[in-house]
């Protein structure tokens, strides 16, 4: 089975098994994904962070865009997770995107603990309705006190 054949059955199985945390049934497609990373300029050198990483869709055609900025994605799915170090390893990018594999709320407040760079975008495919109202207003809060003075909080929703 193909590598991408095998992801996408990967993502299905998230998708329903425990589509609470994914959201969805197949990872983001390119047209979602330039729209949300459009706002990140391509000579951007600093942190981005992601959530609700996935298999590594949006991950990947950021770090294609933006060759020098710093990233930091983050799953809580252990499977997709898995995929994602694979696709991460197999393109060269180990040393220049991290892969957080947990919650979105753990790494946002493991971001202010550790006292690393702020960063100025955060992007999100976190399925914010299927949390619940505390839960996602939590997060969000969380959200807005780790980006930097002026950044930029993309979501999309399904």
């Amino acid at each position: 089975m193909t590598n991408i054949l095998t992801t996408y059955l990967h993502f299905f199985w998230a998708g329903l098994a425990k589509h609470g945390q994914t959201g969805g049934i197949i990872p983001s497609q390119r047209f979602l994904i330039a729209k949300m990373i459009a706002p990140v300029p391509q000579s951007y050198r600093g942190r981005v962070v992601e959530l609700g990483a996935g298999s590594g869709a949006l991950t990947l055609r950021l770090a294609a865009r933006c060759p020098q900025a710093q990233i930091l994605a983050c799953e809580i799915n252990p499977t997709l997770a898995r995929d994602h170090r694979g696709h991460l390893a197999e393109a060269g990018l180990n040393g220049r995107v991290e892969l957080f594999a947990g919650s979105a709320a753990d790494l946002v407040s493991e971001i202010s603990q550790r006292g690393v760079e702020r960063p100025d975008f955060v992007i999100s495919g976190i399925p914010l309705g299927n949390l619940g109202r505390e839960k996602a207003l939590a997060l969000l809060d969380s959200i807005r006190r780790t980006l930097g003075e002026s950044g930029m909080y993309i979501q999309f929703q399904h």
